[in-house]
């Protein structure tokens, strides 16, 4: 999926910056013969599959796991998986962000510079969005989600991933909305990014590291329906969009995979 000159900069890139191990959990779903009530057919399962294990063959400080989903509830539970396909990179600070879909388009690089990121202990955030991180101490949550053409959303997963790697009270999930099209009716999501508080406060816009972390004191202090002053940029939704053409640039100069 990924051409081969991308796999050698990638490759290059995990020799040069990854300091420590990412662990790799990666669920999906088998195509079934059979028509079973209730479940839904993960028709990106394969795709996401390939595409992950050319990924972690770049480096072995990349340690892929991958788990069936219907097989693996007790561990889709603990890492909070409730849909596929989906991926969760944990790195040395064991602090795990979730992506649900196929990282794909803009989101690619973005992907990339994830698995980078998490191999570091530590995480530079401006001071005072540090110092406003540490103010929060309860449990929250983040939910960010995207659209692989969207140039707005890549920044807004990469702020959530950082928040998560630097605080133990933030969990992120991103997810490619196109995938889902059931959850993108019951949010009315319209425009992307789109990111949920809480799984109550909603808005949509891109947002920075501070502006995230305001969106969370807000909604802990009641302000549910506020949303954070840097919210602005959108780029809407519309229906699920197809891969970039083949040899199409991403911002990091990498060629993203169908």
């Amino acid at each position: 999926m990924i051409p081969l000159k991308e796999q050698e900069y990638i490759k290059q890139r995990f020799g040069q910056e990854l300091e420590g191990k990412v662990k790799i959990d990666f669920f999906t779903q088998k195509a079934s013969m059979l028509i079973v009530p209730g479940r839904e057919e993960c028709v990106t399962c394969e795709e996401a599959g390939k595409l992950i294990d050319e990924v972690s063959a770049l480096s072995e400080n990349i340690l892929l796991t991958t788990h069936e989903f219907a097989d693996a509830g007790e561990e889709a539970q603990r890492l909070s998986v409730d849909k596929v396909p989906a991926f969760v990179l944990r790195g040395p600070a064991n602090r795990p962000v979730r992506f649900f879909g196929v990282p794909g388009g803009n989101e690619f690089p973005n992907f990339i510079e994830a698995i980078i990121e998490l191999s570091k202990t530590q995480v530079v955030l401006p001071p005072d969005t540090a110092r406003q991180l540490k103010k929060i101490k309860d449990k929250s949550t983040i939910d960010v989600y995207v659209t692989p053409t969207c140039p707005h959303c890549p920044g807004v997963v990469r702020a959530a991933f950082r928040l998560a790697q630097a605080s133990a009270q933030i969990e992120v999930s991103a997810t490619e909305i196109g995938e889902f099209p059931r959850i993108a009716q019951q949010l009315s999501i319209r425009a992307v990014p789109f990111i949920v508080i809480n799984k109550e406060a909603a808005f949509a816009g891109a947002v920075d590291e501070a502006g995230l972390v305001e969106a969370v004191q807000q909604h802990v202090s009641g302000a549910a329906g506020a949303t954070p002053s840097q919210s602005g940029a959108t780029t809407e939704a519309g229906p699920p969009p197809g891969p970039p053409p083949s040899g199409s640039p991403s911002q990091s100069g990498l060629i993203l995979p169908r």
